[in-house]
């Protein structure tokens, strides 16, 4: 389960040699500093994104991550006839699916609380990619407790909606913010997938290659596909035009710094790799972003605790490290 939900984990695991392994600490203090960050630098872009909920904001900040990207795949440039028909459709098919995420992201930050909806985004793919599993007849792949925790997240991902437990009302979940984290989360759980069967492919392809070397060459692609789609969704929405315009005047440069966060938050996870013995420990240390992205809502942007979100935050939390353990 957790490999599913975590494609950078796994990839950099497959290059760890066993013996090294075997003799690691579950977590070095390495690993517990390049987490944190990257879970500081996770729930910072988001809220860098709370501040500027348009689909054209996304646009400019995958576009920067692209312009930082494209000396990789020039230096790569070869690998590039190796990549099959399958593999270059399915390049296309997850920017599609990116631009469906980053799409449902704003508008569900636009629209709600960033204490809200960055807990639903971070969860609901952890569900929809569970119901997947079992449609495929994968369901005993997931353990007992990774079961439990799938539950607790289902739970948790019922009471974060509510404005109290006294008034539970069915309009609490049909609220467009809810409704969009949705959307992201159908976003996330495609490329999620996508993703997976991608690198295998290209593994194959290029099995001479250290599975970093062949990630870092996919995220690249993978960049480059997202940028292209949210070029198309910002160009054929007017609405996205005007705030492309407005963006370009007044806030490209933060838009810029959330496609260097978004970037160094992968090479952080990926380089905290080296330093753990098993990728289960990196998925559940960071879920730690998710009551930090609550706080951040309700700190920073004064957004209301109300109770049913802070328990709903700290259950949500607790089934994503039980998912990730096990």
């Amino acid at each position: 389960m957790a490999s599913l939900f975590s494609r950078l984990q796994t990839e950099a695991m497959l290059s760890l040699p066993l013996s090294s392994l075997d003799h690691a600490p579950p977590m070095t203090a390495t690993a517990i500093v390049l987490i944190t960050l990257s879970v500081f630098a996770h729930a910072g872009w988001n809220l860098l994104g709370k501040r500027q909920p348009a689909v054209a904001y996304f646009f400019l900040a995958t576009g920067a991550s692209t312009l930082i990207l494209i000396p990789l795949l020039w230096y790569d440039r070869t690998l590039l006839a190796w990549a099959s028909p399958a593999i270059w459709a399915l390049v296309g098919v997850t920017g599609l699916f990116q631009a469906i995420y980053f799409s449902g992201l704003a508008g569900a930050y636009r629209h709600g609380d960033m204490s809200l909806a960055y807990p639903l985004l971070r969860a609901l793919p952890v569900l929809l990619i569970t119901a997947i599993s079992f449609l495929l007849g994968r369901g005993d792949q997931i353990t007992p407790l990774g079961l439990m925790g799938i539950l607790t997240v289902a739970a948790g991902c019922l009471i974060l909606p509510l404005k109290s437990f006294r008034a539970i009302r069915p309009q609490d979940y049909l609220a467009l913010c809810c409704l969009l984290a949705l959307v992201a989360a159908f976003g996330t759980t495609g490329y999620t997938l996508v993703d997976d069967e991608a690198l295998r492919r290209l593994r194959q392809s290029l099995f001479w290659m250290p599975a970093p070397h062949i990630t870092l060459f996919y995220i690249a692609l993978q960049t480059t596909s997202t940028t292209l789609w949210l070029a198309l969704f910002t160009l054929f929405l007017p609405s996205e035009r005007e705030r492309l315009s407005k963006l370009w005047r007044n806030g490209r440069g933060q838009a810029a710094l959330t496609g260097l966060v978004i970037t160094g938050a992968y090479g952080l996870v990926l380089a905290s790799m080296a330093y753990v013995s098993n990728v289960s420990y990196v998925a559940a240390f960071r879920q730690m972003s998710i009551p930090l992205g609550a706080l951040l809502g309700i700190w920073l942007l004064k957004e209301s605790p109300y109770r049913p979100k802070i328990i709903g935050v700290g259950v949500v939390s607790a089934g994503l490290a039980l998912v990730a353990l096990f």
